[in-house]
């Protein structure tokens, strides 16, 4: 049975952080809390991401299962905005300072810091590549990236660096013929020293998989956060998407964080 579901956006801008950078309307997704683990998967008629979540025991404690689906339905593997919106709701709901997620068998802490809910994950370490040719075809009449870097495995995650300054806006949607080079979702990004320190740019392609562009991706923060790590231990990243995110990480020896703001779009009890 449904306890309740709202919409929430992940990664809102928050007032007072590098106020030079473009507004965003962040990540939405529908979030659906359950009191018992639910029988059913979503539909794919929202045209938005669907995350399921329900308490569980894990190691005595009481944590929180999430499980996401993408628009097109499919299950997503690790879904920082729906991870987000489902702590933000649920450190509300059981008015927790600290809380356990799960997410297809790996354990995330989620807790809030004033209006910015963050979330730990371990690192997942960045591999440095040669840039190949083929980027050409891909992002045809642009400048090249000076660097490309790999992270998880062959279905995973293509880091794509621009020089400092350089407009990610600029660079055209990939199609589907990226399937013909890479399995790989493509994390575009450049520092922007003229909006600040440690402030980033970042898009999110992966249409091998429906997802042409994501509006604001929190996986895809955890990447950058350790591929900028010997550059910066903290990023405030503009996800330059139609929408828009601001979308926060902080590096340590130990683990990445993970941040942003939740807003509640709406919500009915049922």
């Amino acid at each position: 049975m449904v306890a309740d579901r709202a919409v929430l956006h992940s990664f809102v801008p928050i007032n007072g952080v590098v106020p030079r950078l473009p507004q965003c309307a962040g990540n939405p997704c529908l979030l659906q809390a359950y009191d018992v683990p639910p029988l059913n998967t979503p539909t794919a008629a929202m045209g938005m991401t669907q995350c399921q979540s329900w308490p569980a025991s894990c190691d005595d404690e009481v944590a929180i299962v999430v499980r996401c689906y993408s628009a097109g339905g499919q299950l997503i593997q690790c879904c920082g905005h729906g991870l987000l919106a489902a702590a933000h709701s649920w450190l509300g709901r059981l008015q927790r300072d600290v809380l356990g997620l799960s997410m297809n068998g790996s354990l995330v802490a989620g807790w809030r810091e004033g209006d910015v809910t963050w979330l730990r994950f371990a690192h997942l370490h960045t591999s440095e590549q040669g840039v190949p040719d083929w980027l050409d075809g891909v992002f045809p009449g642009v400048q090249r990236a000076q660097a490309v870097a790999t992270a998880g495995g062959e279905s995973d995650y293509l880091v794509l660096q621009w020089p400092d300054g350089f407009d990610l806006g600029r660079l055209p949607c990939p199609t589907v013929a990226l399937a013909d080079w890479t399995a790989r979702a493509l994390i575009c990004t450049s520092a922007r020293p003229d909006w600040g320190e440690g402030v980033i740019q970042l898009r999110y392609f992966a249409p091998q998989y429906g997802v042409d562009e994501d509006a604001a991706t929190g996986s895809a923060m955890r990447i950058l956060a350790q591929y900028w790590s010997n550059r910066f231990s903290q990023l405030t990243a503009h996800q330059c998407s139609p929408a828009g995110g601001l979308l926060l990480s902080r590096f340590t020896a130990t683990h990445v964080e993970v941040g942003g703001r939740c807003v509640s779009a709406s919500a009915g009890a049922l």
